[in-house]
């Protein structure tokens, strides 16, 4: 299968919440989930069967809940300018009261490289608008994790222009080690990952990054930053890369923590067992362990060798309210993982579904551009309203038992 199928993003979020689109207006879903469709039962077959048996395999019992958290998706970095307009903060903070209210402990903001270079235009207002955001968090006493890496320039998920030639691998690497240094230091996160996902690195820059150059730019960074008082450093990488990308990092000395990405699930769950073994490897040498990145990938076995990079055509299903049983299913196995695993923080990445599902036979036939446009308008809507999805009632319950 191609790497690409497995590049994982907000649409745009911020950028659309500040301008209007031709998608139809919809209802959010807030209760119930429709029936399974036809076409769909085998992927929610082969999905369930796949959780039911990763969660039987685990320990229904003892360990310490993780630290549930959330992606603040009206920061993430791939909005690009659009983060700058004066309606995003007040977003910001409405989404940031709202996974309060869940009982969400802590939030993941992704960084995109180059926004806070200093020749990058208006750099110096990103950093503000970024130092506000982490005023924001931690006025609410949340724990808050920067992911850093490449914007996803070029693509049809960002409108932000980088021409990446005019980097040297040397040159690249350098410049997210200053960056890295500025939000340690002017930003303060509790978590700072230094890096993930190597082969969507490669993928968005064209730089090859073997395990080997990955391990050492890790390494050579850590040793860059030196010690920061009070945070905690880590990188990692998705479930489904080179198991290498992983092994490399666990004897790096000052790198404090692993941090794991997972989507697609495999067959019969056995990436989620990738997961769980990694941060197995990861407390034994001393690390620990994170999932700053998660959310049930909606394909079943067969698709996963098929679909090759058709991703919004996958992402969209997202969307669907008949496949919400299985999004609080997926909460289940990975709290399970994280107590049986020693797993400190855990989040999921698409928050909007915490408010808002749409129902399949009304925007079966929208393309997936509107289906999106779609999802981001039910989102705002849901915090207007202060109403949440089944899944967002879910995780609030969830939470609060998990931490009785």
């Amino acid at each position: 299968m191609k790497r690409t199928l497995y590049i994982f993003l907000v649409f745009g979020l911020a950028m659309s919440a500040c301008r209007q689109s031709a998608t139809p207006t919809i209802t959010p879903l807030v209760s119930g989930s429709n029936p399974i469709p036809s076409e769909f039962q085998a992927t929610y077959d082969d999905l369930n069967d796949s959780l039911d048996k990763f969660i039987a395999s685990l320990p229904q019992t003892g360990g310490q809940p993780p630290i549930f958290a959330a992606e603040l998706a009206f920061a993430n970095g791939n909005a690009g300018e659009s983060l700058l307009r004066p309606e995003v903060l007040p977003l910001v903070r409405q989404e940031l009261d709202a996974l309060r209210r869940i009982g969400v402990e802590g939030v993941v903001v992704a960084i995109k490289f180059p926004l806070l270079e200093p020749d990058f235009p208006r750099s110096a207002e990103f950093l503000q608008f970024y130092k506000q955001v982490a005023a924001e968090i931690h006025q609410r006493g949340m724990k808050f994790l920067v992911e850093v890496g490449p914007v996803f320039a070029g693509t049809i998920y960002s409108p932000v222009k980088v021409d990446w030639t005019q980097y040297t691998e040397e040159t690249f690497l350098a410049a997210q080690q200053n960056e890295l240094a500025l939000i340690a230091t002017e930003i303060q996160p509790d978590y700072l990952q230094i890096a993930n996902e190597p082969t969507t690195i490669e993928t968005l820059t064209g730089f090859e990054v073997t395990p080997n150059e990955y391990a050492a730019f890790v390494q050579f960074t850590v040793q860059e930053l030196g010690s920061l008082d009070g945070i905690i450093l880590g990188a990692g990488a998705g479930t489904w890369e080179d198991p290498a990308y992983l092994d490399n990092l666990m004897g790096i000395q000052g790198l404090d923590s692993i941090n794991i990405h997972i989507f697609p699930i495999g067959r019969d769950g056995n990436l989620l067992q990738v997961a769980s073994e990694t941060a197995q490897q990861a407390r034994a040498n001393g690390k620990r362990v994170v999932i700053s990145q998660s959310g049930l990938y909606k394909i079943n076995s067969t698709e996963l060798n098929e679909l090759g990079t058709e991703t919004a055509t996958i992402y969209r299903r997202d969307a669907y309210s008949f496949f919400e049983p299985l999004d609080e299913k997926f909460i289940v196995a990975l709290t399970l993982m994280s107590k049986a695993g020693d797993i400190e923080f855990i989040s999921l990445f698409w928050t909007r579904n915490f408010f808002a599902y749409l129902d399949y036979q009304e925007v079966r036939t929208w393309s997936d551009t509107q289906v999106n446009r779609g999802m981001n308008q039910a989102f705002i809507a849901a915090l207007e309203n202060g109403t949440l999805s089944p899944l967002g009632e879910f995780y609030k319950r969830w939470i609060d038992e998990e931490n009785r």
